[in-house]
């Protein structure tokens, strides 16, 4: 069975996800893909399946979508 969006970020929050290694508020940097050199900072995880997909919001407060493997921490 599927989770739901507030499970898996439930267990996001708490830590419950060792796949999963950036948190919320982690500030980050898209190093490649669609959004390569954009920074902000984590505020959601969509996804872990078949790889993480985070939401990042920028300081503007606009906000993209990125995989972890385009994602650096900074």
């Amino acid at each position: 069975m599927a989770q739901t969006q507030y499970e898996l970020e439930s267990m996001w929050v708490k830590g419950a996800l060792p796949s999963v290694d950036l948190r919320f508020g982690d500030e980050v940097r898209a190093s490649s893909g669609e959004h390569a050199g954009k920074s902000g900072r984590v505020v959601a995880l969509l996804s872990i399946d078949p790889v993480p997909l985070h939401v990042i919001e920028e300081v503007a407060g606009t906000s993209f979508n990125a995989t972890r493997s385009e994602l650096e921490r900074v």
